[in-house]
């Protein structure tokens, strides 16, 4: 099962987009601890897109596409923003008091933590980030 998805242009239509996700992977029968997996990455990576990688003036293109094989889900976040490979971001010091760490760097951190694999490349314009998880949590049954 495949589908693509337009993510809207503003952070408050972004909850659309969220329910239209539940409702395909409902359908599939997937987790619903992993559905709210899938809104974490999905809500961070559309909304890191929208505030950092836009360029004023000019209207940009997000997609997101979903993909079920088998028990793994595909992600593929598709923007025309500015070039920008989250996965090139270090990791944050945890243990570090909260008012040394820098700002960013968590929601990042939380796809990795989250995710079976994740990738990222760059097919100018577009960035294009695949998360990949599991439809059932870790230690579930198949």
């Amino acid at each position: 099962m495949r589908i693509r998805l337009n993510v809207p242009r503003e952070q408050g239509q972004l909850r659309d987009l969220v329910a239209a996700i539940d409702g395909v992977l409902a359908r599939e029968g997937v987790d619903p601890g992993v559905v709210h997996d899938v809104q974490l990455v999905t809500e961070e990576v559309v909304c890191n897109a929208l505030d950092y990688g836009r360029v004023e003036g000019r209207e940009h293109e997000i997609s997101v596409g979903i993909g079920i094989d088998g028990n793994l889900i595909t992600l593929e976040f598709r923007d025309d923003c500015v070039a920008f490979n989250p996965l090139e971001r270090p990791d944050p010091d945890l243990d570090a008091d909260i008012a040394d760490r820098p700002v960013g760097g968590l929601g990042v951190h939380l796809i990795r933590q989250l995710a079976e694999d994740i990738t990222y490349t760059r097919q100018e314009p577009h960035n294009i980030l695949r998360v990949v998880l599991r439809t059932q949590p870790p230690g579930s049954p198949a």
